[in-house]
């Protein structure tokens, strides 16, 4: 192979990483738009989780008091089809990895902020709160919350 030949697989692999790349940033774009045009500006989160024992009345309990009005729930125990707007967002933020329980912050502009819970509340089942607290926190300063 001469030196061109390989000059150029490189610079088409660079292209093709940065054209994935500049996709996802726009699915995650137009995820986003779609979520606020559905919702409105006053909705600037998204809480996705399940029923589980584990986490599902630590959610309702804590974070629906605190974010409710912030946030748009999507329950994925309860009825909900991948074509509605909060879960297009939900399954191209998180990619299908890590996804239950999350918290997607939609700022009014720049990039979405997806906070997993799952290792964080497993741990807290195993005593060790730490993770979940730490995750809480950095909820809170994506969402601009100085309640803390």
């Amino acid at each position: 192979m001469t030196i061109r030949v390989v000059l150029f697989f490189i610079a088409l692999i660079v292209l093709i990483v940065l054209a994935a790349w500049a996709f996802e940033r726009a699915r995650c774009a137009l995820g986003a738009r779609r979520f606020r045009s559905t919702f409105g500006a006053s909705k600037d989160l998204l809480i996705v989780y399940t029923d589980s024992p584990h986490w599902g009345s630590y959610i309702e309990e804590n974070w629906l008091p605190r974010w409710g009005e912030r946030a748009v729930i999507l329950n994925r125990s309860r009825p909900w089809r991948p074509d509605e707007p909060a879960a297009k967002l939900w399954l191209v933020a998180t990619g299908g990895r890590n996804h239950t329980p999350v918290a997607i912050v939609i700022p009014s502009s720049g990039k979405l902020v997806a906070i997993p819970f799952f290792a964080a509340f497993r741990d807290a089942k195993h005593g060790k709160p730490k993770a979940l607290h730490e995750a809480e926190a950095r909820l809170t300063a994506a969402m601009g919350d100085p309640s803390g």
